[in-house]
């Protein structure tokens, strides 16, 4: 985000969650948390939660616990808390809900379903090629005809291509109505992906 990151958590009981500061906002940039940590967290759950944003928790106290270590991967990890992990094209993501736009990004409508979540993790059955759209890394899923578009929000440096196979981490954006030219809707978007 401009001057704050969304940072994501998963629970030992395979619950998503977003961890928001004691002021209910979201991280700032240079934030405690990393990718592989281990924390303990008391919380509250926000109040007033739209749908599929349901993963908002107020952190009220946190205690560094460990770190990941090399002999276990970040899928063994996510497979442990009994997380969902989605497999194969983009389509399947968030309950098969995605709706494409001619340029081919993904997004849920406020006129159709909503998810469960607006968090996950998916491993693709094809590489995901980088592009410059605008200015901004965007990863190409290719189908038969075109292909599936999702940009890149993550802090790592963007990688050309993210061979088929790697465990990515995708969700939704907060609702936006694209500047009054649409209905509201919450755009895909990919925030990172481990290699082990």
């Amino acid at each position: 985000m401009k001057n704050a990151a969304c940072v994501g958590g998963i629970t030992t009981s395979g619950k998503y969650v977003r961890l928001l500061n004691p002021g209910g906002n979201n991280q700032p940039k240079n934030t405690d948390f990393e990718v592989r940590q281990f924390w303990d967290i008391e919380y509250v759950e926000r109040k007033n939660m739209a749908p599929p944003h349901i993963e908002d928790i107020i952190i009220t106290s946190k205690k560094l616990v460990d770190t990941l270590k090399e002999e276990k991967t970040m899928l063994q990890t996510i497979q442990l808390c009994g997380a969902t992990i989605w497999r194969g094209s983009p389509d399947v993501l968030f309950d098969n809900l995605l709706r494409w736009t001619n340029n081919g990004s993904g997004y849920i409508s406020e006129k159709s379903d909503i998810p469960n979540n607006s968090v996950g993790f998916w491993i693709s059955d094809k590489d995901l090629t980088k592009r410059i759209y605008y200015d901004k890394v965007r990863y190409s899923y290719p189908i038969s005809i075109g292909w599936r578009s999702v940009p890149y929000v993550g802090f790592d440096d963007a990688i050309d291509v993210i061979p088929a196979g790697t465990l990515l981490r995708v969700s939704l954006a907060r609702w936006w109505d694209t500047n009054g030219a649409t209905e509201n809707r919450c755009a895909l978007q990919l925030s990172g992906w481990y290699t082990s």
